[in-house]
């Protein structure tokens, strides 16, 4: 017994895909407003007095995303900047080169 031949199913370009279930979420869930929005607290310290007069450390900034949590501490030197818990891909290194300049 043979199977029947089946018409190929028309192929759709991966973008096209993509953006029509991206739209499709964007129509669904609007983004969200925040009525009391919390500013991250952003503190430019001396390098000299916290780490010591030797340093090599050209900028500390110390950063708390909402007033409650844990600092971090973000070192501009020349390894470049980087937060000391997290590495140069924190989210808090952007607020402290945003500061400093």
């Amino acid at each position: 017994m043979t199977r029947p031949e089946r018409a190929p199913a028309p192929k759709r370009a991966k973008g096209a895909r993509a953006s029509a279930s991206a739209e499709a979420k964007a129509a669904i869930a609007p983004p969200q407003l925040d009525l009391f929005p919390v500013r991250p607290v952003v503190d430019v310290l001396d390098p000299r007095t916290v780490v010591g007069a030797q340093t090599g450390v050209e900028h500390l900034v110390r950063v708390r995303l909402r007033p409650n949590d844990a600092p971090h501490l973000i070192f501009h030197d020349r390894h470049g900047w980087y937060c000391e818990s997290h590495g140069p891909a924190c989210h808090a290194v952007q607020l402290a080169r945003d500061e400093v300049k």
